[in-house]
């Protein structure tokens, strides 16, 4: 496994110093930039089945193939720092012919130990849950929602797809990672189809305390459709299998 990794950090090493000096500048990613030496934040060692150790705060790379360089990806201690800039990254390579081994190439050619065999176990883990995620969604049948809003059953079914996909993440990618790349969407996804639900509920049921109500006799219409539209847009996330 290791002569593998070095050859292909051989490879890789060699093509930047080609670009190097034919353009005096180095593109580590299409539309990328110069990439610095290791730093901070931090996360801990990846496991074949996952992570679950703590991991440092996320970094801010937008568009869906980043430039992330030696910074963002490592913390001080030259463990990989995983954040939503890391899934960025591995779903702009996955989302091309070829792209898995080209991330593991990169990877490889960018990070030392402990970092290097860190990635090279998450991406692993990240192609075999894309996969059981895949072949879980293909049995879920989705109903698209009418616009005034989703009924009982609907509601209950996406909750049910959530919880489900979040155990599966959990066990095959770990707690930390889970959370870290999908907590703060499915949230707040959770929490739109939960606020609907409520909102659909009658006066005297256990969920419509005294806030609701207030809430209902002050905002009316306006809660209404503010509700309905997170929901909806939860609703398009799931069926399109984007949160």
């Amino acid at each position: 496994m290791a002569s593998l990794f070095d050859s292909k950090a051989a490879v890789g090493l060699a093509c930047v110093v080609a670009v190097a000096i034919g353009a005096g500048s180095v593109v580590w990613l299409r539309g990328g930039s110069a990439a610095p030496a290791a730093a901070p934040a931090a996360a801990p060692a990846a496991q074949r089945a996952g992570w679950d150790g703590p991991i440092g705060p996320g970094g801010a790379a937008a568009g869906h193939a980043p430039s992330v360089d030696d910074t963002s990806l490592t913390d001080g201690a030259g463990n990989l720092r995983v954040d939503p800039a890391l899934r960025r990254l591995f779903d702009g390579y996955l989302a091309k012919p070829g792209g898995a081994a080209q991330l593991h190439a990169y990877l490889n050619s960018r990070l030392v130990p402990p970092a290097r065999s860190q990635a090279a176990d998450l991406v692993d883990a990240y192609l075999r849950y894309r996969q059981a995620e895949k072949e879980l969604r293909a049995q879920v049948r989705f109903t698209s929602p009418d616009p005034s809003g989703l009924n009982d059953e609907q509601v209950a079914h996406m909750l049910a797809w959530q919880q489900d996909r979040g155990h599966l993440r959990e066990r095959m990618l770990g707690t930390a990672v889970a959370q870290a790349w999908f907590g703060a969407a499915a949230d707040d996804c959770r929490s739109a189809l939960e606020d609907w639900r409520k909102m659909r509920a009658p006066v005297g049921a256990e969920e419509v305390d005294s806030n609701e109500l207030r809430a209902r006799r002050m905002h009316a219409a306006v809660l209404e459709q503010g509700r309905n539209e997170r929901a909806q847009s939860c609703a398009s996330r799931l069926m399109a299998g984007a949160e």
